[in-house]
């Protein structure tokens, strides 16, 4: 949102963006929400229940929570003077852009507006076309090893950020599955692709991948905060893991409807992401994806995740996202990948009874984006006959292998 010529809200990301030396100034959740309220009124006054709402949905907060905020957010806005969030005593408070009007120009001839038109087109499409072709992350491939079977590992990092090292990539994938040298692992061979930050590491692991084709059995998904992995053996993960996915959420199997033929296809995608922070408990995301075409390239979306972790503490979190796609592809240097904007037109996050440390952490970001974010972006990095790989758009991005069924409606 345009506040002024040189400064704008982004409400998804929360934070200011000053157009001049590119400076970005963090706000809190009631601090964007009470902004982008007062800007889409500007010059109209709002009241104090009404911005309370905005920036404390359904939480009983007292007024001084709202008098903090303004005198927050008005410290952020010290060096713009031409905004003022103005006091209306005992009523609520009011956005005024004071130089908004102030400034007014001639009309220019024809000619001169023609030619502003065209400088700015040309500059627009060429701006659009770099940010089209730049890919945001690099990709290198690295050798690795998990208990003593070789694999390698596809290693994406952002662009803006350092590349890492094979050392490095190799010492994240340990901090999260440590090495055990006098164990066997069940599979010979391994590829992985790996998603590295500053704040997560994602890794998602097919065992015995051979001839360009992942099998969809044993696949490893395993995410946690950079330098914060539970280091856990290999042997350890695979037993829970086979234990808590006993229990299925959003794994759909119609054999029975293989031969059914219909004009809609559904591409269903499902596996299990896990969520390892320290020596806490591990927690379990069961997801699904579903995508029907309904043009080339666009269509309907639904995505579900179960949480719950393996001492079965956290009571089951159940997060939904139902919208309408639309899918364009990028270049991610040599990688062809297809991205998904889904435009979000509902979303339901249940409310559990308990939750592990993990499990707190995993909720506060999805509550946060319930709350928040009516547009996400999700990309389809690989796919093969039988599985796929998703960066998903969950508790910051992580890289997830997923089997995947086709469903003729």
């Amino acid at each position: 949102m345009q506040i002024t010529p040189m400064l704008s809200l982004n409400v998804t990301q929360q934070h200011l963006i000053d157009a001049e030396d590119s400076s970005r100034i963090e706000l809190s959740y009631a601090e964007t929400a009470v902004l982008q309220l007062m800007l889409k009124h500007q010059g109209t006054l709002i009241t104090r229940e009404a911005l309370l709402e905005a920036g404390w949905h359904d939480r009983v907060v007292s007024a001084s929570s709202l008098q903090q905020c303004i005198s927050v957010l008005r410290k952020k806005l010290a060096n713009y003077p031409d905004i003022e969030l103005k006091t209306i005593p005992r009523h609520g408070y009011v956005l005024h852009l004071a130089n908004q009007n102030k400034t007014k120009f001639k009309k220019p001839k024809a000619v001169l507006v023609f030619a502003i038109a065209v400088i700015a087109s040309l500059f627009l499409l060429g701006y659009a076309y770099i940010n089209h072709h730049q890919a945001p992350y690099n990709e290198i491939l690295v050798n690795s090893k998990l208990s003593n079977v070789s694999g390698n590992i596809r290693v994406f990092t952002a662009t803006d950020q350092v590349q890492f090292s094979a050392e490095i990539a190799n010492k994240r994938l340990a901090n999260q599955i440590s090495n055990e040298p006098n164990w066997q692992a069940p599979f010979s061979s391994f590829t992985s692709f790996a998603l590295l930050s500053d704040k997560m590491d994602s890794f998602a692991i097919c065992p015995d991948y051979q001839q360009n084709q992942c099998s969809g059995n044993q696949l490893i998904n395993i995410s946690s905060e950079t330098d914060h992995g539970s280091q856990l053996e290999l042997s350890d993960f695979l037993t829970t893991k086979i234990r808590m996915e006993q229990k299925t959420y959003n794994k759909l199997d119609l054999p029975e409807l293989k031969k059914h033929q219909g004009d809609l296809k559904e591409q269903i995608y499902h596996g299990d992401l896990y969520f390892a922070i320290d020596d806490h408990r591990l927690v379990r995301s069961d997801i699904r994806i579903s995508l029907v075409d309904l043009a080339s390239d666009n269509g309907i979306f639904y995505f579900a995740a179960c949480i719950t972790d393996e001492d079965c503490y956290t009571t089951p979190i159940r997060y939904e996202i139902r919208g309408h796609f639309k899918r364009t592809t990028e270049k991610w240097q040599q990688r062809t990948v297809e991205r998904f904007d889904i435009e979000v037109s509902k979303t339901t996050l249940s409310s559990p009874n308990a939750l592990s440390d993990t499990a707190q952490i995993i909720y506060l970001a999805l509550r946060k984006q319930h709350l928040t974010q009516e547009q996400l972006s999700f990309y389809r990095v690989y796919q093969d006959d039988g599985t796929a790989i998703w960066q998903l758009p969950l508790v910051n991005d992580n890289i997830m292998w997923m089997q995947r069924q086709t469903l003729k409606l």
